[in-house]
């Protein structure tokens, strides 16, 4: 049992029967009629939903240890992802809600660190950018227009609007969450 006070962003804890993880903790000290709380956004890793609560800093909660493993990916059967593990080669599959879009840029044979509470999956920690290549853009435009953003189509599928100077077989980082070029890597 962890005291309130100590909470902490990325934390698992255990409230009646489900699993949450803090997505946000901040202390909030008291005022002459209020007294000082624990104010957390939380997420339940079963339903997905978010909720927020407040605890004295006194209270007391149950906190869960995790185990992280970085786990290759092997095929998806549209509502599963399947990874296996790198120690016992055993495949694990997870619910797709669990990786959410980032689902478009897994590939056969990629890592990604899944979270564990015994042998169930509760989590994935989806990296904000990942590494692509261009498979297929246009001539770029010259003149004025030289700031207008082209369509381009990474190796995977996934159209993204690009800058003029990108061109096929380019290397670009795009925002996970977003789907968006950030910038040219070679």
């Amino acid at each position: 049992m962890t005291p309130a006070s100590e909470l902490r962003t990325g934390m698992c804890l255990r409230l009646g029967p489900d699993i949450y993880k803090i997505l946000a903790a901040e202390f909030k000290v008291g005022t002459a009629k209020l007294p000082s709380s624990m104010h957390v956004r939380l997420r339940n890793l079963r339903t997905g939903t978010q909720t927020e609560q407040r605890f004295h800093p006194e209270a007391r909660v149950e906190n869960i240890s995790v185990e992280t493993v970085n786990m290759e990916y092997s095929y998806s059967d549209g509502d599963s992802l399947y990874f296996m593990h790198p120690e016992t080669f055993d495949t694990i599959s997870i619910p797709q809600r669990l990786v959410g879009p980032f689902e478009r840029f897994l590939e056969s044979g990629n890592h990604l660190r899944i979270e564990f509470v015994g042998e169930e999956p509760i989590d994935a920690l989806v990296p904000p950018t990942v590494e692509a290549v261009i498979a297929a853009t246009g001539a770029p435009l010259h003149g004025n227009t030289d700031s207008a953003p082209k369509s381009a189509t990474l190796a995977n599928g996934l159209e993204v609007q690009v800058p003029q100077f990108i061109k096929t077989g380019d290397h670009v980082k795009i925002d996970t969450a977003t789907g968006k070029y950030l910038e040219r890597i070679k």
